[in-house]
């Protein structure tokens, strides 16, 4: 196969991005080089997990004349030096100002499917690389979110098996399963011999001093602002409890065996896909609302109804299926 470059565009977030990986692995059979114009953090992570060859970061000031008149004169040069680019985004003019500058060689896919779709954003993304010709159009027709083919271990070697890394946080308070719970469910694992130790973002700094005094000076607390770093700590992991998050799609995909407890938002359209997944959420009238008309809703029902205990039962089906 002629060595053939591949850029892929993408504004989004930590789970948005990491959702896209497996895909991106699969267009490694059509690509020889593949790179990415990522937010700088997640560039560095996709090139140091080997999803990406090389990376460009979003925020660069060369990289925002893309937004406006006359692009930069470096960015034109990179932008022409790829065969193909895929651009995850709902911006017409966006693309059509790279069309411009590359000749008709990009792909614009939008980051996830309509709200009243029910298909997984995984799903979605391989359908629309293979509408484009991208990758083979078979791809669609897996599992894509349990496939053996597109998930593998990544845990380093010297993994610890009986470690399991608890993360309260999200990106919306409305997504967070109450902190009583998650202690809770640190308590019985702890007591059926594992070690728990809880991972704090940016977001959830504040809630160091109050973990640390309700789970015990023993328990590790790790507040992790770099995502090279959390990586690195998921993958000595044995398993991974969070939220529906950007970290649970990381430790996912990393292929700790992973419990997701949702509540607002929709397991079908976002639950973590990975060798050893788990989406929780209980059965309800109401749909999942987060997407649509989250703010009307003042009600924590459809987090509540998940148990600390149901939360350990589904990780240890997971250890003992997936190991």
């Amino acid at each position: 196969m002629a060595e053939t470059k591949l850029l892929i565009i993408h504004h989004g977030a930590l789970g948005d991005v990491v959702t896209t990986f497996p895909a991106i692995f699969k267009l490694r059979q059509s690509f020889g080089c593949i790179d990415a114009l990522f937010q700088g953090r997640l560039g560095k992570l996709a090139a140091e997990l080997k999803v990406v060859d090389n990376c460009f970061a979003l925020e660069a000031a060369a990289w925002a004349s893309l937004y406006s008149v006359p692009v930069a004169p470096a960015v034109k040069n990179i932008l022409r030096t790829y065969d193909s680019i895929v651009l995850f985004s709902h911006s017409r003019q966006l693309q059509e100002t790279i069309n411009n500058l590359t000749g008709n060689r990009v792909h614009r896919i939008p980051p996830r499917p309509d709200v009243d779709q029910p298909i997984h954003v995984l799903g979605h993304v391989i359908a629309q690389l293979a509408d484009c010709g991208l990758i083979e159009t078979g791809a669609r027709d897996h599992d894509v979110i349990a496939c053996p083919e597109m998930h593998s271990d990544k845990r380093s070697s010297g993994y610890n098996p009986a470690k399991v890394c608890i993360h309260p946080g999200s990106g919306s308070k409305k997504k967070n399963w109450k902190i009583a719970n998650c202690l809770k469910t640190a308590r019985i694992l702890e007591a059926t011999g594992m070690r728990t130790e809880f991972i704090l973002g940016p977001a959830e700094h504040f809630l160091a001093e109050s973990l640390q005094v309700q789970s015990g000076p023993k328990t590790g607390i790790h507040i992790v602002d770099d995502l090279s770093a959390l990586a690195s700590l998921l993958k000595t992991a044995g398993g991974f409890i969070g939220n529906d998050s950007g970290i649970s799609h990381l430790a996912a995909f990393l292929g700790l065996a992973t419990v997701a407890v949702f509540g607002p938002s929709d397991p079908q359209r976002w639950k973590p896909a990975g060798r050893a997944v788990k989406a929780l959420r209980p059965v309800l009238e109401c749909s999942p609302c987060f997407e649509t008309d989250s703010t009307r809703c003042a009600s924590t029902e459809c987090l509540d109804g998940t148990t600390p205990e149901a939360v350990v039962e589904a990780f240890y089906k997971l250890v003992v299926t997936k190991g």
